[in-house]
């Protein structure tokens, strides 16, 4: 769909510092990444973090406080702390689970070049709903009949599938709705080969540096 291929650290560049943090996506940005993937999950005094495991110590991650966390020396970044990234990086927020999307939508509907994704599609229809003008994707496992038409309904304009189901057929299909392919987590150079001839939109994956390497040698003069 288009002449840029987009490579986005996965939780930033956790093969460098710790998934979801601030140094993790600036370590991404300096090596020529585009953006990154991030996960968002709300806290039960309403505070958004950037945190992918449902758990937390064993105790279920929505049941801590930001306070309780400190309690505990368990240190994590919050959404709000991402604004510093809008404009300067493209950003791909997976919100694990719906019905806060009004928290979401209060942080983050003015940023630029922003992805809402999520596993839980009836945030993405509830978003859609809403008419926010927001860019929506789904971030699918597997392989979906009529995958095309089920995202357009959703009103996703992104589909981030696991990369071992992603094949030349479905990037075809997403395609011919205006949809752009983003698949998680490939890392390796075969893999990258595989679903750039494919006609992906580009990757996500956990060794952004070794992708953007890769593909400034497969694309000599060109950029991400």
């Amino acid at each position: 769909m288009s002449d840029r291929f987009l490579i986005l650290g996965h939780r930033g560049s956790p093969t460098q510092f710790r998934e979801n943090t601030l140094p993790s996506f600036e370590a991404a940005l300096r090596a020529g990444a585009n953006g990154f993937e991030t996960d968002l999950r709300l806290l039960s005094d309403n505070t958004a973090i950037l945190y992918h495991d449902d758990e937390i110590d064993d105790r279920d991650c929505e049941s801590y406080t930001m306070a309780s966390l400190a309690e505990q020396k368990i240190v994590v970044n919050q959404l709000r702390e991402l604004e510093q990234f809008a404009g300067r990086a493209h950003m791909c927020l997976e919100v694990k689970r719906s019905k806060w999307e009004d928290v979401v939508l209060e942080h983050v509907s003015k940023w630029p070049d922003i992805v809402i994704a999520s596993f839980d599609h009836s945030l993405i229809a509830e978003i859609n709903r809403r008419k926010t003008g927001l860019a929506l994707g789904l971030t699918i496992s597997g392989y979906l009949v009529d995958l095309a038409s089920y995202a357009q309904k959703l009103g996703a304009t992104w589909v981030y599938p696991n990369y071992h189901y992603v094949d030349r057929a479905m990037v075809d299909e997403l395609h011919a709705a205006n949809i752009r392919v983003v698949p998680w987590t490939p890392n390796r150079e075969r893999d990258w080969d595989r679903l750039r001839e494919a006609g992906c939109d580009g990757i996500i994956t956990d060794f952004p540096a070794g992708a953007v390497s890769w593909f400034s040698g497969v694309t000599p003069g060109k950029s991400t």
